[in-house]
């Protein structure tokens, strides 16, 4: 008798897939092989024993996966053979798994787009960490370059960080890179105090220079322009004359809402004295024999004729006439009066002028000398 019949495979070889385990697989492989890839084969005249052609490798794929297609052979015992052939494949379908997300990042205004700050937050995927078992992680973002529009040079973009894995899995992490302007404008000039003299007008063009040059205030900011404003309430205190003050509060502000402040006062003064635009004069009269008392008042109350103004205020005037005049002749005497015009703030100038009662007339005979 001879046997020259293959064995009888009833059950071929069944490929087997797997998920990639970053280790190789060997075990799922190894039982695989172990088990003839699930192949059944008998034979009538022996038993049956398997073998296989596996390398020992498979075929270098993404990452860590691969595939083998192994054939399996079943001998019986008089050499005679049959075959199976199936194929073990290591795939990688899972995402990497991110085990820190992206965070968000908020700056302070640089006024330069704060570069390297989002940089280094781009180049560190927003501080998202991820692995993956069966290969390095590749990073990307979708970062399109620019910000939002905010005030000034502020602005914020969110962006999707994706770890994607040698066969093509990915995931995705998100966070905000946010540039903000929390600080207030640097007043490099405090505004200054300003005295003028008083023009009788209230100044008006030196109080709105004043104001508009912000008291000669100077600002700046790092992340916008500046704006300015103050609290000028249009009216000034009501001192002497025409004169007054206010104090001024200038506010720098920047464009997200940020501000700084600097204090001056604008001050109208009267320093000048009133202008006499005609002195005193003179004045001589005839002796009346009772003081000519009505003349003497007449002149002093027109303040022997002297005028005088003042651009800040109305003009007040007094005179030193002490009461009486000089003893001469008679009845007659001369008194020298000074007369000082005051304004409301107390500045003051002064005419002299002497009034003077003198006798010219000769003595009245009422009753003739007669003959004798």
């Amino acid at each position: 008798m001879q046997d020259v019949t293959p064995p009888n495979i009833t059950i071929q070889v069944i490929s087997q897939t797997v998920e990639c385990d970053g280790a190789g697989n060997t075990a799922a492989l190894a039982a695989w092989l172990a088990s003839n890839g699930g192949a059944v084969s008998s034979d009538v005249c022996s038993s049956v024993t398997w073998s296989n052609n596996y390398s020992g490798s498979l075929s270098d794929l993404c990452g860590m996966t691969g595939s083998a297609t192994v054939i399996f052979t079943a001998t019986d015992a008089c050499g005679n053979s049959s075959t199976s052939s199936g194929t073990f494949t290591i795939q990688d379908t899972t995402d990497p798994t991110i085990s820190t997300q992206a965070s968000n990042s908020t700056v302070e205004c640089d006024g330069a787009g704060n570069t390297a700050a989002l940089a280094a937050w781009l180049a560190s995927n927003g501080g998202a960490v991820s692995s993956d078992v069966c290969s390095s992680v590749t990073w990307s973002n979708n970062y399109s370059g620019s910000l939002s529009d905010l005030c000034g040079m502020t602005g914020s973009a969110t962006v999707i960080f994706t770890a994607t894995d040698a066969c093509g899995n990915s995931s995705t992490s998100s966070g905000t890179f946010t540039i903000q302007d929390t600080t207030d404008p640097t007043i490099s000039t405090q505004a200054s105090n300003s005295t003028v003299e008083c023009d009788g007008a209230g100044n008006t063009a030196a109080l709105a220079a004043w104001l508009a040059s912000n008291g000669g205030a100077v600002s700046s900011d790092v992340c916008s322009s500046v704006t300015w404003s103050n609290n000028y309430s249009g009216s000034l205190s009501d001192l002497c004359g025409m004169t007054g003050s206010a104090t001024v509060t200038f506010k720098a502000t920047d464009a997200c809402g940020n501000s700084s402040t600097s204090s001056g006062t604008f001050t109208i003064q009267d320093t000048t004295d009133p202008t006499i635009s005609t002195q005193a004069s003179n004045s001589t009269v005839e002796c009346d024999g009772a003081g000519n008392t009505a003349a003497l008042a007449a002149w002093l109350a027109s303040n022997g004729g002297a005028v005088s103004s003042d651009v800040c205020s109305s003009v007040t005037w007094s005179n030193n006439y002490s009461g009486s005049l000089s003893d001469l002749c008679g009845m007659t005497g001369s008194a020298t009066v000074t007369f000082t015009a005051t304004d409301a703030c107390g500045n003051s100038s002064t005419s002299s002028g002497t009034f003077t009662i003198q006798d010219t007339t000769d003595p009245t005979i009422s009753t003739q000398a007669s003959n004798s």
